[in-house]
């Protein structure tokens, strides 16, 4: 017992264990779920439906706990559930969305969606609510009328009398569908309509109440006229019979002249009015008044009735459901069902539809084909159903016709399926796939090659889908693998053929073909000849004018690959490279020329010259052919004035006179048939009252005297200059103790004063002055007193209170490395000793303003400001600035990877660097970026500060994956072709959203755009946004507003919709910093990302 109790519980944990793990496989939850749409009557709408992992899942809805079927109007669209036509008599109700896994039989049911319908009925119609009856109305008697029209929507009424409207008086009310008019006389008698507006549409009432209160002195009514619907140029009748009137007159809408008998208009003996060949203009209210023959006091008795012409509009150019084009054919597979709607054209009066079978016959409602309201139903379909079927719209304006082709298909089936060839590379090969089922285009035949399908390569093969030929013109090496056909019928399943190899034979050739090449006089080099065929072959190289296989002994030929010892003057000449197999010989000829590689023979240095001397900057060079030398300024090819500069026959460029503006970056290019090399210098030009005129013009006539004269010069003039230097430093400090004592004494005094007067606090020590040692031993006072002490201008007290405790000593930076050029000057690396403490040496990196332009002076201030007052643990830190002469430098932090994008750059798997490679970071690794970079940012927007150039290249990165936001923004070379210039600004154009770039609005919200951007580039490794589009064609298309953001592959779902939002074209619709911090907070990883 025990042990058949010991099997059911291991059989019951198994059957457990499998459960679980299937489950745990196919788990998947809702994403996203169907939400509430509201909608107007007639319109598209889709529910939205999906699950995690849709893996085993199928789909299908219910309608209020029914299953919903497919139909023309409302039909299920692979998750979702789509409604061409929405029908609030058959579309309200409880939508679900139900999943269920095939594998496990496990079913989930989405939360409950509605559709709010807006709409309003067709028709509206006017009924007496108060008294029950007509009958019971009498004069000083009370009457309430209602206006009765369905609808969803919020409804306005208005009413009117006799065609006029009607306001609110003293007798006259409204409310909500109501019209209530007090003390009734036979003044009142007529014609009440109203009229039904929403925001869906508005509706006139059809059916009206004549008010029709008896008098003994007025005209009686005894046939009211009606409303009328008549054609144009057709003709109508309006009846009016009043008892007891002395004449009948006829009016319209817009004319106080009663209506006379002419060629149109006939009034009746009886008060009947006929109108013939009714123009457009006829259309309105016609107003019947009986004038009473009893007494002329009595009130004239008015009805009216209002005259409409009749029209019928064409169908729409998509005039069925599911939508077809009347041009399309239309496949319906042989036995199964098809329905069509005709969607009704609008019209009045009412439009009626029929539908006529090929052979012209009205379509009944009953049988196999039959139609229901609009819809065209068969069932059942045969290959004699196959024709034109004709849906007519018609009324008494005219007729409108539509036309649907569906043609009846049978399956498919391969008679004769294509056959395996063995071709030359460069013949032909054709496949023949032989089939029987419906002609073309109903079906078609497609090819795979390799179970992929295959596509035509514009004029190296063809394929024929009507009768199922694949035809290659001309085969090359690539084309070689297994071929199918597929045969696809719509409706049917595609028929595919067994497998077909084309095996290729590949040519005897060159691969690649030798190349005539130059080789450096007196190098060891190698000439390669590589050959290919179908059976391998043997190369050999020769020497034009020399014997077959008589090489000179720095020269070796191994199987095609010419080995160079020693490179000479001789070796130059044509080579022919020979290859031979069993297949034949090919040979190919190619020049090699000697060359001497052009080198430096004097290289060009860094020079300093004086404004208005000459100088001279050295460049020669040697080598074979003699090589051409050419010079440049920052860059720029031929930048010089003619007048003043010359470049000498050595090479070497001389400027006659120099002017401030010449100094910069000078590059010297020599160049032959060998190669290029390129030597860049610096020109530093000073005024020329630093020169002597004693030395002019002797630097070329006597140079060693001249250099050392200049030797002693300097050296006299250098110790002179320092002994200056220290007297006045002495002369200064003692100067500057003396005020210090002078002023700390006089505020020492000040607060033994306030003590005396009874106004010193009792903490004493906290307010007492407090001095604080600085590096060059002098002291400075504690931010109280410096945040009291007055001054003359604002800038001055900010310094003293801010900057002046930043200050470090340049002479304590250490430069590294040059990291770049920004818009203000320069940006490096740097060693700071004692920046942090006086022990501690770390690596800092320096921006220097050399710029002259004030925008840049003041964007340069701003960058210094917001850095001086954020503290935030994912911002660099401002570690100091030195401003005590030109240029001025401010020192922030720096990290042990550098910056973000050259980080992903390393990450890429097509990154060519050799060494160890980082790997690329994960999506939770990313995402845990990404909420750094949000947390710094809803900070520094926090601050009211904006970035303006976010981007990976200005995000710091430590080895511990810590990021800091930076502002490094070298948009001057580095980083160049990630800006653009625009409007004399430099702009990071594909970071930046429309508003920033065309209206230079900067915000927060455009730091949220940039802020997207930088988690696009986190995903594709720092790929360039738009790379395939010019900067030309992304200003365009930022000015149309049609730049078009997609969302990166492999982010998750969630962190999409986020990205979608912030790239959205009005700053208004973008979240903020915060609730991008949440909602990064809130993704979610799909564990198969």
């Amino acid at each position: 017992m025990d042990t058949f109790r010991m099997q059911c519980l291991c059989f019951v944990a198994g059957f457990l264990c499998l459960l679980t793990s299937a489950t745990g496989q196919d788990s998947y939850y809702f994403q996203p779920h169907p939400q509430d749409k509201d909608v107007r009557k007639g319109q598209s709408v889709t529910l939205e439906c999906g699950v995690s992992n849709s893996k085993h899942v199928v789909f299908y809805w219910t309608l209020n706990g029914d299953p919903v079927s497919n139909t023309s109007r409302r039909y299920q669209e692979g998750s979702n559930l789509h409604f061409t036509r929405v029908d609030p008599a058959k579309d309200i109700g409880e939508f679900k969305c139900i999943a269920t896994n095939v594998t496990t039989g496990i079913s989930l049911a989405s939360q409950g969606a509605q559709l709010n319908i807006l709409w309003i009925g067709d028709q509206a119609r006017v009924v007496l609510q108060s008294p029950d009856s007509p009958a019971d109305l009498a004069e000083k008697s009370e009457m309430i009328l209602r206006c009765k029209v369905e609808g969803s929507s919020e409804v306005r009424f208005e009413w009117f009398h006799n065609g006029l409207r009607m306001f609110r008086n003293e007798r006259v009310s409204f409310r909500n569908k109501r019209l209530q008019v007090a003390s009734l006389t036979p003044a009142d008698n007529g014609i009440y309509s109203c009229r039904a507006v929403s925001e869906v549409g508005v509706v006139d009432s059809t059916d009206n109440f004549a008010l029709t209160l008896p008098s003994d002195t007025a005209a009686r009514i005894q046939v009211l006229p009606k409303d009328t619907i008549a054609t144009r140029n057709g003709s109508t009748m309006f009846d009016c019979v009043f008892k007891n009137a002395a004449a009948v007159e006829w009016y319209t809408q817009t004319n106080d002249v009663p209506l006379s008998n002419n060629s149109r208009f006939t009034i009746f003996p009886n008060g009947s009015l006929s109108i013939s060949r009714i123009l457009n203009s006829d259309e309105g209210i016609y107003k019947c008044v009986g004038i009473s023959d009893i007494s002329k006091e009595a009130p004239q008795q008015t009805y009216a009735a209002r005259l409409q012409l009749a029209y019928i509009e064409g169908f729409s150019d998509s005039p069925f459901e599911p939508p077809i084009s009347p041009d399309e054919l239309k496949v319906v597979a042989l036995g199964s069902q098809f329905e069509v709607t005709c969607v009704k054209p609008n019209g009045r009066p009412k439009v009626k539809i029929w539908w006529e079978d090929p052979s012209g016959h009205i379509i009944s409602d009953t049988g196999r084909i039959r139609v229901d309201d609009s819809q065209l139903i068969v069932d059942g379909a045969k290959r004699t159903d196959t024709g034109n079927y004709t849906c007519n719209a018609e009324n008494i304006a005219g007729q409108e016709r539509t036309s649907l082709y569906f043609y009846v298909a049978a399956a498919p089936t391969i008679t004769l399926p294509p056959a395996g060839l063995v071709t030359e590379e460069g013949d032909s090969a054709t496949f023949i796939c032989e089939f029987n089922g419906s002609p073309y285009p109903v079906t078609q035949v497609r090819w795979l090659k390799d179970t992929k399908p295959y596509k035509e390569r514009n004029g190296y093969s063809s394929i024929y889908p009507h009768n199922g030929t694949l035809h290659i013109h001309k085969v090359i090496m690539s084309d070689a693998g297994d071929y199918m056909c597929e045969v696809v019928t719509s409706g049917f399943p595609p028929v595919r053929s067994e497998k077909a190899k084309l095996v290729v034979k590949e040519q005897l050739k060159f691969v690649p073909p030798p190349v005539s090449t130059r080789l450096e006089l007196n190098s060891e080099t190698k000439v390669y000849c590589k050959a290919r065929g179908n059976s391998p072959p043997v190369v050999r190289w020769k020497k034009m004018g020399q014997p077959f296989f008589d090489w000179p002994p720095h020269i070796q030929d191994d199987n095609g690959t010419l080995y160079f010892k020693g490179v000479m003057n001789e070796d130059a000449g044509k080579y022919i490279c020979i290859a031979t197999s069993s297949q034949g010989i090919i040979n190919a000829t190619i020049n090699i020329d000697v060359v001497v590689m052009p080198k430096f023979s004097m290289e060009p240095v860094d020079t300093q010259a004086y404004e208005g001397y000459s100088t001279m900057l050295h460049c020669q060079a040697s080598g074979d052919p003699k090589p051409a030398i050419q010079w440049d300024k920052n860059n720029i090819m031929d930048n010089f004035d003619p007048k003043r500069f010359h470049v000498m026959e050595n090479g070497s460029l001389y400027i006659t006179e120099v002017h401030m503006d010449d100094e910069g970056n000078y590059g010297c290019t020599v160049g032959n048939s060998g190669g290029f090399k390129r030597a860049e210098i610096s020109l530093n030009v000073k005024s020329a009252e630093y020169y002597s005129p004693n030395n002019a013009g002797r630097g070329f006539e006597n140079g060693e005297e001249n250099t050392m004269s200049k030797t002693v010069g300097v050296t006299l003039g250098a110790a002179g200059l320092y002994m200056t230097l220290v007297i006045g430093l002495m002369v200064f400090c003692r100067m500057r103790r003396a005020r210090k004592k002078a002023r700390l004494l006089a505020e020492a005094t000040a607060e033994v004063a306030k003590s005396e007067n009874g106004t010193l606090p009792n903490d004493t020590e906290m307010n007492a002055i407090v001095t604080k040692p600085l590096k060059d031993g002098s002291t400075t006072r504690s931010d109280n007193e410096a945040q009291s002490h007055s001054s003359s201008s604002h800038y001055s007290k900010k310094s003293r209170s801010s900057y002046d405790k930043a200050h470090f000593p340049r002479q304590e930076l250490q430069t590294m490395m040059l990291l770049g050029h920004g818009e203000y000057g320069e940006v490096f690396l740097a060693k700071a000793k004692g920046i942090i403490d006086p022990e501690t040496e770390i690596i800092v990196m320096v921006k220097a303003l050399q710029s002259r332009d004030e925008n840049a002076h003041f964007e340069f201030k701003r960058e210094m400001d917001m850095l001086n007052k954020l503290r935030h643990e994912n911002i660099t830190k401002l570690y100091g600035i030195c401003r005590e002469t030109e240029p001025f430098l401010f020192i922030t932090e720096y990290s042990d990877w550098g910056d973000l994008k050259q980080f992903l750059l390393a990450t890429r798997r097509d990154n060519t660097r050799k060494g160890p490679k980082p790997p690329p970071l994960n999506v939770p690794q990313i995402l845990g970026v990404c909420h750094q970079i949000a947390t710094a940012m809803e900070y520094l927007s926090n601050q009211r500060f904006t970035h303006k150039d976010l981007a990976t290249r200005n995000c710091l990165v430590t080895s511990r994956l810590n990021i800091k936001i930076s502002f490094p923004s070298l948009s001057r070379d580095t980083y160049a072709e990630e800006y653009c210039l625009h409007r004399n600004r430099t702009l990071p154009l594909r970071w930046a959203p429309a508003e920033a770039i065309l209206e230079d609005e900067w915000s927060t919200k455009s730091d949220v755009w940039s802020f997207a951007v930088v988690v696009w580039e986190l995903f594709t490794q720092a790929d360039l946004p738009f790379a395939e589009h010019s900067n030309e064609t992304i200003l365009r298309l930022l000015n149309s507003s049609e730049l078009k953001w997609k969302p990166p592959m492999g982010a998750p779902s969630s962190l999409c919709s986020l990205l979608m939002s912030c790239w959205s074209i009005s700053a208004r619709d973008r979240p903020t910093f915060t609730d991008v911090v949440l909602k990064i907070g809130q993704v979610t990883v799909d564990s198969h990302l």
